[in-house]
């Protein structure tokens, strides 16, 4: 039960909302309109999310997964897109979960616990992705994960995005259903089990709450008396504007309508044709900004810097992109499928792209030549200006980052990989070296060009390091 009605609201009331928002019609919003919304939102989406692959090392939610979602079904009704950039953001989400896999080892992920490789998955699975070792290597993680609870609990609260339970579990059982290896199956079972009395019994204190329990119910197939509660909850408080609010106390927005719109209908609790639904396009409609994209306030605290992402609004940038990927996503809604494949399956050769350009770290072959230089020209750098924060020496750890091991360079620390093999302007560690910001590495002076370029021909030819275990102790640069 969603808890932003008055308590007097019985069930039957509930039950007449929902059968009067799926008899009721309105008058359709004229296809071309929305096609014209989405054609606009669409160059904002790809500009900002191709931005954000250059800018971040790691897999982020909002702009790489909630984009793609769009693009995946703006391509499958006939928009087009910059393939180039949805196969780039695929190939970043597989990546990660490779990434990941030292990491799952340890009980967690550095794009937050499950939900970030819950979410890389579902971006996988709509576009045709196939099981492998590597997904089933995430569904593995997530059983491991909150083994003492009969559901999984998000790592921090970040509303709307992060934060509800009901989220973090969708998105385990999504994946779990779509990524897992048959192997895995009799755990599965179990966890599901517990998890869907849990999902019967909790109640949905606010609009992401009830949106991801709705989808939790209707992907396991549980109850249909409770889906439908669930489902007329949510149009219980659809406002006279037509769209949904985040919470009680705040307006309706682009996130919480698109969201709740694209449940309703994914979940089969509302066609496009019923009055509810209309609304909530006509509201989406309304509330678009001129240049193609829906703002939405951001009502949480910043966990990593900001970047400036091309995308408007600034510092509220990274719900916007959000919102706007999930209010495209709803409008997508209401435009016919002319693809009747997925991505995947109608670009086979896009498959071996994502791979190549998700697996730079794989195991190469280098020549003594190599280790040489990295001996002579690299290590003692890294030994003298980095390994003070960022090794197994460090008296205090900062962000996660040991450089004292090519493993540990590769795996990277809170901000992702340090560096990519033969891709210096991609590489974290490089771009730091080369910063001017006081706070970014090194910390003691700024490096001399010559030592610059030798970083960027080291990691030019694949960032060639014998280092296998942490050094004892630093050693000296000039």
């Amino acid at each position: 039960m969603l808890s932003l009605r008055p308590v007097a609201a019985t069930l039957l009331a509930l039950a007449v909302a929902v059968s009067v928002a799926s008899a009721e019609k309105a008058a359709p919003v004229p296809l071309a309109e929305l096609r014209a919304a989405v054609t606009k939102a669409l160059p904002l989406l790809e500009r900002s999310s191709a931005f954000a692959l250059q800018e971040r090392a790691c897999f982020t939610c909002h702009h790489g997964a909630h984009p793609s979602l769009v693009l995946n079904d703006a391509w499958a009704r006939g928009f087009g897109i910059n393939t180039n950039n949805f196969e780039d953001q695929l190939a970043r989400a597989y990546l990660g979960l490779i990434e990941d896999r030292p990491r799952f080892k340890d009980g967690w992920s550095i794009a937050g616990t499950a939900d970030g490789p819950g979410t890389a998955l579902w971006m996988l699975e709509v576009a045709g992705w196939k099981p492998d070792a590597t997904t089933a290597a995430a569904a593995e993680f997530f059983l491991d994960q909150n083994k003492n609870l009969d559901h999984w609990v998000p790592p921090m609260k970040r509303p709307p995005t992060v934060g509800s339970e009901f989220t973090t579990t969708y998105l385990v059982l999504r994946g779990l259903r779509s990524q897992s290896w048959p192997e895995l199956a009799m755990r599965a079972r179990t966890r599901t089990a517990a998890a869907g009395q849990w999902l019967l019994a909790a109640v949905a204190r606010n609009t992401e709450d009830s949106v991801h329990r709705l989808r939790a119910l209707h992907l396991l197939d549980l109850d249909e008396a409770a889906l439908k509660k669930e489902a007329a909850e949510l149009l219980a408080v659809q406002a006279a504007d037509g769209g949904w609010p985040q919470k009680p106390d705040t307006a309706s927005d682009a996130y919480a309508t698109g969201t709740t719109l694209a449940a309703l209908h994914d979940t089969g609790a509302l066609t496009v044709k019923d009055a509810a639904f209309q609304r909530g396009l006509r509201y989406l409609l309304q509330s678009q900004a001129a240049d193609g994209s829906w703002h939405v306030r951001k009502r949480t605290h910043d966990v990593q810097p900001f970047f400036d992402s091309s995308f408007p609004h600034g510092v509220d940038q990274f719900i916007s992109i959000s919102a706007t990927s999930w209010a495209s996503y709803a409008l997508l809604r209401a435009v016919p499928r002319t693809e009747k494949k997925t991505y995947l399956a109608a670009h086979p050769q896009a498959v071996a792209r994502v791979l190549a350009s998700a697996r730079p770290n794989a195991e190469q072959h280098f020549t003594e030549g190599q280790f040489t230089f990295f001996r002579e020209k690299i290590e003692p750098v890294l030994s003298a200006q980095c390994y003070e924060c960022h090794s197994a020496t460090a008296k205090k750890l900062k962000a996660g980052l040991h450089l004292d091991t090519r493993g540990g360079i590769l795996t990277g620390g809170d901000s992702g990989p340090a560096l990519r093999p033969s891709d210096p302007d991609r590489s974290l560690l490089f771009r730091s070296l080369t910063s001017d910001r006081l706070e970014l590495m090194p910390p003691k002076h700024k490096l001399p060009a010559a030592v610059i370029a030798d970083f960027r021909k080291w990691i030019e030819m694949g960032a060639p390091d014998p280092r296998t275990e942490p050094a004892a102790k630093p050693t000296t640069y000039k």
